[in-house]
């Protein structure tokens, strides 16, 4: 399935930062959402508000740069190839850049 028609499919919306996501669940303590990166686009350099879980379900694997400086970084691999060591999820701490 391409990258236009899980758009289409799951009602995301573009992001200002380039991206197409939607907001599935909020409550004061959580909110979850659908997050669709097509290829060639990336993700702002940010520092996370509060715990992220990453979790990845289709598509080319992702590389999610996790820092707590801003500046020396560790790459997880987000994607469906276990024995390459992609992980089909990934967690950013509060506060850590990403």
């Amino acid at each position: 399935m391409d990258a236009e028609t899980v758009i289409n499919l799951l009602g995301l919306e573009p992001h200002p930062e380039g991206e197409h996501y939607r907001e599935v669940f909020r409550d004061p303590a959580v909110t979850a959402i659908y997050y669709l990166l097509k290829e060639g686009e990336v993700s702002a350099w940010r520092r996370a508000g509060a715990v992220e879980i990453w979790r990845h379900y289709d598509g080319a694997p992702l590389d999610l740069a996790i820092s707590d400086d801003g500046e020396k970084s560790e790459t997880q691999i987000l994607g469906k190839n276990l024995a390459a060591g992609q992980r089909p999820q990934a967690y950013v701490p509060a506060g850590a850049w990403q």
